[in-house]
């Protein structure tokens, strides 16, 4: 069945459900108690009259229903044995309200002689009531069953929602229904459908894009090699191999974002996956990044593509940097990315959203991709990416703990 939890919507059923039983079967023993306190009081006048009255003057309903118990051992057994719960004092009668061997009985003394009467049919009408508790407590356990195994499809949606967040889209939910839950199931099956598509456009978007883009790029570097002008050769020969590197990088991405790549794990120093991410910065100049180890560290990454993460931060802390420089400090198995600068004008959860980026001139060549790809490719390590903002420095920290080897 369904784990229920506390917010959820079935728990909040099930506390309704729980109410309605427990409120139920308050009323209903008030209604019990009623029952039997009103059919104890009405036996109890009906053997008075029998005794009293003489036998022409009864109701046949109550001659009927009534027996008069003669035998004196068997009315001193009852008497002695039994349980008194009522006794009444009159002028000339004394009554007495006797259970015996789950029975009621009414002595009745009258003039020294004792009369006992018991009731043909035990009450009957508690009775009723009892069997209408029951079944009305069946009735409800069975509709919230009912409702329970209505809600289970969504159990099935939540776990395919998992599947698709993970990155698959071979999810789909075989629900027959004609309610609420059966048309969200149809429309979940309907967006997948859409989703796989749009993925599959995309996919062959950027993989044609980039074999476009290599012919001209080859083309170029052979072309280069014609030029008489060493400077000006050298200048697009770097012009070149920056493009080609962006293209390559540009399908690394595609295949982290749609897990088509086999990563190669490998134990490394710390400052080598840095020094690597260093060396992918497309710098003009040396960068200004000083890094502080303060301890020695072997993580098991990709070298590649856990190289691109840090390439990142190390990317957005010099493109934000007030000074043009940015702190990178190893220790307590973390490396922190620290620079000087504002704060981002957006909300801090929005950081590592696709397409988020700060319209100021320092970004205008940015895509809002970077953050993204960077927890992406941090995820995929199962490293954990932070940020905090602190006495007017930005702070990306890499959590290592998972990664140490």
């Amino acid at each position: 069945m369904l784990n229920i939890e506390r917010n959820s919507i079935l728990f909040k059923i099930s506390l309704a459900f729980l109410l309605i039983i427990f409120l139920s079967s308050v009323f209903f023993f008030f209604l019990y108690q009623n029952a039997k306190e009103r059919e104890l009081k009405d036996f109890i006048k009906n053997a008075v009259l029998l005794v009293t009255s003489g036998r022409s003057e009864i109701p046949k309903s109550i001659e009927s229903n009534y027996e008069i118990i003669e035998d004196p051992e068997f009315i001193y057994n009852v008497y002695t044995n039994g349980k008194v719960e009522l006794e009444r004092d009159f002028l000339t009668i004394k009554i007495y309200l006797i259970e015996y061997e789950h029975q009621h009985y009414v002595l009745v003394n009258q003039f020294g002689i004792n009369f006992l009467v018991k009731k043909k049919n035990e009450f009957s009408l508690h009775r009723l009531v009892i069997l209408s508790w029951i079944m009305f407590n069946v009735i409800i356990v069975g509709i919230y069953i009912g409702i329970v195994k209505s809600f289970y499809p969504l159990k099935v949606l939540r776990e395919k929602i998992k599947a698709l967040k993970s990155g698959s889209f071979d999810v789909k939910i075989d629900v027959e229904k004609n309610d609420e839950i059966g048309f969200i199931a149809k429309e979940f099956n309907e967006a997948i459908t859409t989703l796989k598509k749009n993925e599959e456009i995309r996919r062959w978007f950027l993989r044609n894009i980039a074999h476009e883009l290599k012919t001209p790029i080859t083309k170029g570097k052979i072309a280069i090699e014609l030029l008489e002008d060493e400077k000006g050769k050298q200048h697009f020969e770097k012009i070149f191999n920056r493009l080609e590197f962006l293209v390559n990088q540009l399908m690394t991405v595609e295949k982290i974002v749609s897990k088509d790549i086999k990563l190669k794990f490998e134990c490394l120093e710390v400052k080598k996956v840095i020094d690597n991410a260093i060396s992918l910065l497309l710098a003009t100049e040396k960068p200004n990044i000083n890094i502080v180890l303060n301890e020695e560290l072997k993580i098991k990454v990709d070298l590649n593509i856990f190289s691109i993460a840090v390439k990142n931060l190390l990317d957005n802390g010099l493109k934000f940097s007030e000074d043009g420089k940015v702190d990178v400090i190893v220790k307590d198995k973390k490396i922190y990315f620290i620079n000087k600068g504002d704060k981002p004008p957006f909300n801090e959860e929005l950081l590592f959203e696709p397409f988020i980026k700060e319209t100021s001139l320092k970004n205008q060549e940015g895509l809002g991709l970077g953050l993204y790809i960077t927890k992406f490719i941090a995820d995929f390590h199962n490293v954990k990416i932070q940020y905090q903002y602190q006495e007017g420095k930005n702070v990306f920290i890499l959590d290592l703990s998972q990664v140490i080897c």
